[in-house]
């Protein structure tokens, strides 16, 4: 194979350096490098500009023809030997490549944001551990994507894939917590989330800034204060009669599921009949696909014998949230303690000392579940 650099003299003194590329009979193309010299400037003989060329930055551009060469021998040896197909614009998409030069409509090949709009465009095509990505997920990277767009609006700047790297990291992780005024966590999962395109945009065969595997491209986190019921609580909320309030009866059942499964709010709150199998809960996870078999804790067969075998009413996240604050309130849950809750003004996190009650959400099922599995192994040895 052989590749030459060559300019066609003309009336101006500025002219561009065009590319032929030829293998055997397999492909002869010629495309132009979207470099410009000099004719005077122009050696013919070492294709390159010579050495005393009037250009200051000779040394840059014939660094770049040098790389140029070598990306375009590389990936033709990659391209035959994959018995990729190579069309009449090979060469010219090639060049293109090398530059990071794309037409608008295929931005998505070089710019990170046009890149995620495609990608969720697509996203119900795409599988994940031999399912469809979850519409929560789908909801995520939405979320991501309109931050990312948030800060390139504030940097007046549009970020190639190669620009996401360290210092990208940092001003981003600034722009979020002065700017948005997001607490670490929330940070810390968008980080997560460019990783992840990132991750994808590298598989998919793309050049992207490998600094984004660096150990300093990290997540920042809070220090966890979430709380949970011991056993001894949630034998109390399980004891307290409600049975002159059908909403609040209906809720604490719930909760009580939710606090015997371990199962996030999105799974425990959709459990029905079909889930049963003897004295197994059988469920596949909305978040992350995984077919779970769980055995059914006494209080959660009280509440399904209480009922005749059916379940309670299913209710929405927002509705559980309320209810459960209301019922752990009622039944007592009042010492102070130290925890964040979403101020209703700002709709942040803040940290402080509350009573307890005014920390109850619906991770408190699952932070509960693992804390008093975890305590209960001491407990036995």
């Amino acid at each position: 194979m052989t590749l030459k650099y060559f300019i066609v003299k003309g009336k101006n003194k500025n002219t561009s350096i065009h590319v032929r590329f030829w293998d055997s009979t397999r492909i002869d193309q010629k495309a132009k490098s979207g470099l410009s010299v000099l004719q005077d400037d122009w050696s013919d003989a070492k294709q390159r500009l010579k050495p005393k060329a009037t250009s200051t930055k000779k040394d840059y551009f014939n660094d770049q023809l040098e790389k140029l060469e070598r990306f375009i021998i590389d990936k033709y040896n990659f391209d035959y030997s994959s018995k990729k197909f190579i069309s009449k614009s090979w060469l010219k998409d090639t060049i293109k490549s090398f530059f990071g030069r794309v037409e608008v409509d295929e931005n998505y090949k070089v710019y990170f944001v046009d890149w995620i709009v495609l990608f969720l465009q697509d996203a119900h095509k795409r599988i994940y551990k031999g399912k469809p990505i979850a519409e929560r997920t789908v909801k995520n990277y939405t979320s991501a994507l309109n931050k990312l767009k948030e800060f390139e609006k504030f940097k007046n700047h549009k970020y190639r894939f190669e620009e996401i790297d360290l210092k990208f990291h940092r001003d981003f992780i600034h722009f979020c917590t002065e700017n948005l005024k997001l607490n670490n966590n929330s940070t810390g999962t968008l980080i997560n989330r460019i990783r992840t395109f990132c991750s994808n945009i590298e598989m998919e065969g793309y050049k992207v800034n490998p600094q984004y595997k660096h150990r300093d491209f990290s997540s920042p986190t809070n220090e966890t204060r979430d709380i949970y019921l011991n056993n001894f609580e949630i034998d109390k909320l399980v004891k307290h009669d409600f049975s002159d309030s059908i909403r609040l009866d209906n809720a604490r059942d719930l909760f009580i599921i939710g606090l015997r499964t371990g199962l996030r709010v999105s799974d425990f709150l959709r459990i029905n009949k079909s889930n049963i199998l003897g004295n197994i809960i059988n469920i596949t996870t909305q978040k992350t696909n995984q077919n779970l078999f769980i055995p059914i804790h006494p209080q959660f067969q009280d509440i399904l014998d209480k009922r005749n075998g059916e379940f309670p009413r299913e209710i929405s996240d927002q509705k559980f949230n309320l209810y459960i604050k209301e019922i752990c309130e009622i039944v007592g849950f009042n010492e102070k303690t130290s925890g964040a809750k979403i101020n209703p003004e700002t709709k942040r996190k803040e940290f402080g000392i509350y009573p307890k009650f005014e920390l109850v959400t619906s991770h408190i099922c699952r932070r509960s579940f693992a804390t008093n599995l975890f305590l209960a192994k001491f407990d036995n040895v």
